[in-house]
């Protein structure tokens, strides 16, 4: 009977409806799965948009234009970068003066080296010389732990973790531009940037030069104060000393690299970029050079403090750390290897006091070192500046204004 509801409980059509199951009057019938929608128009397969609105066209296929209707796409937010990191050429200390330079990355950055480079650095160094030595049954880990201040006298596997401890350093600078300032870690090493290994193999050869020059006449005019006397040698064996030798070789460059890389390297750029003037950055990587090497007397500390203004002086001449690197190995490893051969490296590690008349040595040849480095770069055209904008004008673009703190980078960061 027309007047009773269907099954199901539902209510009955409106008075001139089709029949339960029948479309609308003068509509066609839905279509079933997997047909094509009337209108021309296949349906949706999974992954794909949606087809148009009626009335507005097609979008466009990948790889075709888009027609003039579209609108443009939005506006990025973190405006595009160059590809270089400077509008002008630089000198090596105002490199970190880039496009995104912010003086508070400069002060994170410092305190970051800081912390990593000298404390958890030395620690994880610590913890895996001490496992090394109780796998490989050289000693124990509370022997090593309990003799770093050498009042027990010095054990290979200390100096290993006096080397390491220094070379931690090199990576730490290395993430410090790489995250804080978005340069590659190659501008620490020169203005190329990169560091010039023909120069540093130079440089060495010029290193070596002075030193052998200094020593030998430390020697002849006074040889007690270079060769300290003492007892140590007579018992210290001689697979003792081929260690200690080993390990000077091995790791007293990258111990000295590391010292390099943080003081004339990211401490000479951090404050160039804070300050330009030269002899600011200078002033204060040698004092803070000379305080960083604890307990001492005046000649001794004006001997590492000219030490520090000679190398920080040829990092700006040179324009990269490869003279630096140089007679700092050199150094390092001549007077470490020579205090190891005649059984005296404890004291010479330990030393707090120096005469005047030995300080006299070595500043004639960091002085020396300086000259032939002068005379050597001046020869050979070393370039003391970064590249600058490739113009062909060389006129330098307008610095664009970088977010202070962008999502992430625009452009492949500055190589």
């Amino acid at each position: 009977m027309s007047g009773q509801p269907p099954a199901g409980g539902e209510p009955p059509p409106p008075y001139g409806g089709p029949p339960y199951g029948q479309p609308p009057y003068g509509r066609p019938p839905p279509p079933q799965h997997g047909q094509p929608v009337p209108g021309g128009w296949p349906p949706p397969q999974y992954g794909q948009p949606p087809p148009p609105q009626y009335g507005q066209p097609p979008p466009p296929e990948y790889g075709q234009r888009i027609p003039a209707g579209w609108p443009p796409p939005p506006p990025s937010r973190v405006p595009e970068l160059p590809g270089y990191p400077h509008a002008q050429p630089e000198p090596y200390h105002r490199i970190l003066r880039t496009w995104t330079y912010r003086p508070w990355r400069v002060l994170v950055g410092i305190l970051l080296t800081v912390g990593l480079g000298l404390l958890v650095g030395p620690l994880v160094v610590l913890l895996l010389v001490s496992v090394g030595v109780e796998l490989f049954g050289v000693g124990t880990a509370s022997d090593l732990l309990g003799g770093l201040d050498l009042s027990g006298g010095l054990t290979p596997p200390m100096l290993l973790v006096v080397n390491l401890s220094l070379a931690v350093l090199i990576p730490v600078t290395w993430l410090a531009v790489r995250y804080l300032h978005n340069l590659r870690p190659r501008w620490l090493g020169s203005v190329r940037p990169g560091l010039r290994w023909r120069l540093l193999g130079a440089f060495f050869g010029l290193a070596l030069l002075a030193t052998m020059v200094s020593v030998l006449l430390a020697n002849t005019l006074m040889p007690g104060e270079v060769t300290p006397s003492g007892t140590e040698g007579a018992t210290q064996s001689t697979g003792t000393t081929v260690a200690f030798l080993v390990i000077i070789l091995l790791t007293s460059p990258l111990q000295s690299a590391g010292e390099e890389y943080f003081f004339r390297g990211y401490l000479l750029q951090g404050f160039g970029a804070l300050v330009r003037a030269p002899w600011f950055t200078l002033t204060c990587t040698s004092l803070l050079f000379a305080f960083a090497h604890g307990s001492q007397n005046l000649p001794l500390f004006v001997d590492r403090f000219f030490f520090g203004l000679v190398a920080g002086g040829l990092v700006l001449f040179t324009g990269g750390l490869e003279a630096g690197i140089a007679m700092h190995i050199v150094n390092n490893v001549v007077v470490l290897a020579l205090a190891a051969a005649a059984g005296q490296l404890p004291q010479t590690l330990g030393t707090s006091e120096a005469s005047w008349s030995l300080v006299a040595f070595d500043l004639g040849q960091f002085a020396l070192f300086a000259v032939l480095v002068v005379w050597w770069s001046r020869r050979q055209k070393v370039v003391s500046r970064t590249p600058g904008p490739p113009t062909g004008d060389g006129t330098p673009p307008a610095i664009p204004t970088a977010p202070a703190t962008p999502t992430r980078p625009a452009t492949p960061t500055t190589e």
